[in-house]
């Protein structure tokens, strides 16, 4: 079923039914490996396009939520964050260093991030991932810490999945929606010395329309290497006419 549905957003709920009902631990591993495949292929050819075409985030930091399930218990926290950076500083602050595990998730407009924390791979990230993606939320994080009793058994991987993304949905049920910023559109610049007086004043005439340096690096030819973020999509095309009618052209992957 796996290698049918390989590129398939259904690929990993049909691990989760799989793996719940196999007894054999190789054949579970089997599973988890080709469903992870399959998530990852889909996840690379579509996921920017996706991110970047969602609209809302969460409009403040939720209460923790509790989900408990065999004398384990699940706690999350969601919060807006625009970059990693920000989410690193919301992670610090729930993480808590005696409890088993700390997982969690961020998905960005354009990149996302996440960590399973020693439970096995697929079990706790990629579900709070799935329910961040589900409620068609971006720059936004979850973390789910999970408490466990010395005398709780064992969930399982199916369990694991479950809980995690239990837990993931039900936070994220507690929490408002609030518009997301437009992703910014990145763009590259290859400017020679000769060019880069006119490209530079340029830049600073398009700076009002939302067109910033992010960085700025030097070839060994001496041809500047200029990052650029814009706010605004429509801007695109008639910047890129200016600067290419000043002498810029855009970096590609040989440059």
């Amino acid at each position: 079923q796996l290698e049918r549905g390989r590129g398939d957003t259904d690929a990993f709920a049909h691990a989760q039914v799989l793996v719940a009902s196999m007894p054999s631990r190789a054949s579970m591993l089997l599973i988890y490996a080709r469903a992870c495949g399959a998530l990852h292929q889909f996840t690379r050819c579509t996921g920017r396009r996706q991110l970047a075409q969602r609209a809302s985030t969460i409009a403040s930091e939720t209460d923790a939520v509790e989900y408990v399930v065999k004398r384990s218990r699940f706690v999350a926290h969601a919060a807006p964050c625009t970059s990693f950076d920000e989410a690193e500083g919301f992670l610090a602050r729930h993480r808590d260093d005696k409890a088993r595990h700390n997982c969690w998730a961020w998905v960005g407009a354009t990149s996302a991030r996440m960590s399973d924390d020693g439970e096995p791979t697929g079990t706790a990230a990629a579900p709070i991932r799935a329910a961040i993606e589900g409620a068609e939320f971006v720059d936004c994080a979850v973390i789910v810490t999970r408490y466990k009793a010395s005398t709780a058994p064992k969930l399982g991987a199916g369990g694991l999945i479950r809980a995690y993304g239990q837990a993931a949905r039900d936070c994220l049920k507690t929490a408002v929606a609030a518009p997301a910023a437009p992703p910014r559109i990145a763009i590259d610049l290859v400017v020679a010395p000769e060019a880069y007086g006119g490209v530079r004043g340029l830049l600073s005439a398009w700076s009002h329309r939302g067109v910033t340096v992010a960085s700025e690096d030097y070839r060994d030819d001496g041809a500047a290497l200029i990052e650029l973020t814009l706010d605004d999509a429509d801007v695109r095309a008639p910047f890129l006419r200016e600067a290419e009618a000043a002498g810029a052209s855009i970096r590609d992957d040989d440059s």
